[in-house]
């Protein structure tokens, strides 16, 4: 199983980094929930990047808002140097960043194939907008019609 006890706000928090990746253009976001089939984790989110620099300013701004929110890796490479993989694990969550061809080349999803769900209709995304609860309609009231003034009764001058 994972190697900390099973944290009831995981969903919510496995979105806030999906977030922080597409505050960096991290495109192709997919999220595996394993809970139950990976020993390792509970969760593997899988991003691509166009090239290296990206994909070291992704990783770089996961961590340093990570740091922000008081969460430490359990393992990721500071300089997040690699070629064209970077993974951070979060313990129950762990971070793929891929160029576009190594995805393709190393299809690790393929490991997850099997899996029915990518967890993302769970929690919206971070641009989604929240649904607003709808508003029963107020029943409208006939409008009141002004009452009438009577009409003013004509008076008649007689000359004298």
């Amino acid at each position: 199983m994972a190697k900390t006890a099973k944290n009831p706000n995981l969903p919510e928090i496995v979105f806030t980094y999906r977030s922080l990746l597409e505050d960096k253009q991290v495109s192709d976001i997919k999220i595996y929930d394993v809970r139950g089939f990976s020993p390792i984790t509970d969760f593997f989110i899988v991003g691509s990047v166009r090239n290296e620099r990206q994909m070291q300013a992704a990783g770089q701004n996961l961590l340093k808002e990570l740091k922000g929110m008081g969460v430490k890796p359990y393992s990721a490479d500071e300089t997040l140097s690699g070629n064209n993989w970077v993974a951070v694990d979060l313990v129950d969550v762990i971070v793929h960043l891929f160029t576009e061809e190594a995805r393709a080349e190393y299809n690790i999803e393929e490991i997850w194939a099997n899996r029915e769900t990518f967890f993302e209709d769970l929690v919206p995304a971070k641009k989604a907008a929240p649904k607003k609860a709808k508003e029963e309609p107020k029943e409208e009231k006939p409008a009141k019609k002004p009452a009438k003034k009577p009409a003013a009764k004509k008076t008649t001058k007689t000359k004298k």
